[in-house]
């Protein structure tokens, strides 16, 4: 008999692994989002997924459940989902939260009787799609390892203490969107006076073997087109860092800076559907941000 899988959110990531699900795995995928509209409806119709207009409906008949979901709503979906939930199924979180919104995750789908696994998406899903590499975590994480695993998915059990897999998570982002809040940042700024050229030239010749400009585009374009989600996620990673004692200074930065960025650019129109290299975020950042504010006749 084929899995059947719900997802709730159908973003970038609920697309991309409810696609491989279908098309390699042969599951029955279903998926529900509050966004309801045709642009959705016809991205669930190409990957071979049926987009339900409701919660219930969508829940009714899965018995393994993703939650896809922004860091802010997790929680929110989980108390939706629980009031359709059954004792049969798993609800499995793979939202890049801290370890205490998990367990905030994990009492919602309690209250259902449902089994509730959290998990830790470790790498950028398009491209693999439901094979990109997955950490899980809690007393059933085992189980549902094996059969996701069966699957075609790549999971890896790393702990039976809900929190395990997010703590991961969590700690990793603090570098990759640490990386992406310094291009900003540094960008930006050598973009006021044209160096943005020679300082990625400069920075190619001190740490050699990357394609420095290649990063750029590849980071600026994640700000400009998910700037909102990697945001909220730095404000997990942040939390998640003063739970264990520290402040989370840089952390909190990070947070901000790619904050910052998204405001500058949820309003461009991208003609190619995103941008296509650095130098149109930066030119898009310095037309929102700089023009008629006197700035720049400061930095000249």
């Amino acid at each position: 008999m084929a899995e059947r899988i719900t997802i709730i959110g159908f973003g970038e990531a609920g697309r991309h692994i409810g696609r491989g699900l279908a098309a390699e795995a042969k599951a029955r995928v279903r998926a529900y989002d509050i966004r309801q509209d045709a642009e959705m409806s016809e991205a669930a119709r190409a990957a071979g997924v049926t987009f339900e207009a409701a919660l219930a409906p969508a829940l009714a008949d899965a018995r393994i459940v993703f939650s896809l979901v922004t860091a802010s709503s997790a929680v929110d979906a989980a108390r939706a989902a629980a009031k359709h939930l059954k004792a049969a199924q798993v609800y499995l979180d793979l939202n890049s939260v801290s370890p205490m919104t998990k367990k905030a995750v994990a009492a919602a789908v309690a209250a259902a009787g449902a089994e509730f696994v959290e998990a830790a998406i470790m790498a950028p899903v398009p491209g693999p799609n439901h094979r990109v590499p997955v950490l899980l975590s809690g007393p059933k994480a085992a189980a549902l390892a094996s059969r996701l695993n069966a699957l075609g998915m790549r999971t890896e059990t790393v702990g039976e203490r809900i929190g395990d897999a997010s703590l991961n998570k969590m700690l990793r982002s603090i570098f990759i969107k640490g990386f992406e809040a310094l291009l900003l940042e540094g960008l930006v700024a050598a973009h006021r006076v044209g160096l943005e050229g020679r300082i990625l030239d400069s920075v190619q010749q001190t740490i050699p073997g990357i394609d420095w400009r290649a990063v750029a585009t590849y980071y600026l374009e994640r700000t400009a087109k998910h700037g909102a989600r990697r945001a909220a996620e730095m404000h997990e990673s942040a939390a998640t860092v003063a739970e264990l004692g520290l402040d989370p200074i840089l952390t909190s930065a990070i947070a901000r800076r790619i904050e910052w960025a998204h405001e500058q650019l949820k309003d461009v129109r991208w003609p190619a559907g995103g941008p296509r290299s650095y130098e149109e975020v930066l030119a898009a950042i310095e037309a929102k941000y700089f023009a008629g504010s006197g700035k720049r006749e400061a930095a000249e």
